[in-house]
């Protein structure tokens, strides 16, 4: 493997042609990673997957780190869409039953998972990053912050002062879940999905008597 040549700071892109680029690359990262892991991934795999010299892959991405950071930023902000819009999809569907809302949420979740090859590129190569970990983690405690209230409308006996906490213990079940499956072929990780609507069902229920 050629050694990466080594640049402090990348170039940001401010061109469409430059960003319809850097999407490419980025795309091409992701395939390769989510191939073959970080350490078998070269640059110049990349740059030839991607359509593009090596050279202009240096110009906006130093190294493999670089890229791997593009790809966990990436996902990361993907999830965010997809729990904004979880939570919209909620307030429209007020007067459904709670445990309809549940199931569509951890399934459009792992739905979302399966269809996004950055996850596996990220879940593949985690460790490389303490970064993503440290975001992740900041990113699991928004969303539980943000359905504590939902939490509240759920179990109105429920103290507030224990609301953060009942759904940080949703949020990080189903993400601690989500990996495990990953990792499952796929009857076994279906199976993880199921059984997991019915852990998350049995935990709330108590608190929605």
């Amino acid at each position: 493997m050629k050694s990466e040549r080594p640049k402090e700071t990348r170039r940001v892109p401010t061109q469409d042609r430059s960003r319809a680029r850097v999407a490419r690359i980025v795309d091409a990262a992701t395939e390769v990673f989510a191939e073959v892991g970080f350490e078998a991934a070269t640059t110049e795999a990349i740059a030839e997957r991607a359509g593009t010299s090596i050279g202009s892959l240096y110009q906006f991405f130093p190294n493999k780190k670089a890229l791997f950071e593009a790809i966990w930023r990436r996902y990361l902000d993907d999830v965010r869409l997809l729990f904004e819009r979880l939570l919209s999809d909620a307030a429209s569907r007020a007067t459904a039953d709670w445990r309809t809302l549940m199931d569509d949420a951890i399934d459009a979740f792992w739905e979302f998972d399966q269809s996004n090859l950055a996850f596996r590129a990220v879940m593949m190569n985690v460790q490389r990053s303490g970064a993503f970990l440290a975001e992740g983690d900041a990113l699991n405690r928004a969303m539980a912050e943000r359905i504590a209230p939902i939490i509240g409308v759920l179990a109105p006996n429920l103290p507030a002062s224990r609301r953060v906490l009942v759904a940080t213990m949703v949020v990080e079940t189903l993400s601690g879940l989500l990996f495990l499956a990953q990792r499952r072929d796929e009857r076994t990780a279906r199976a993880i999905i199921d059984e997991s609507k019915v852990m998350i069902r049995r935990y709330l229920e108590p608190y929605a008597e």
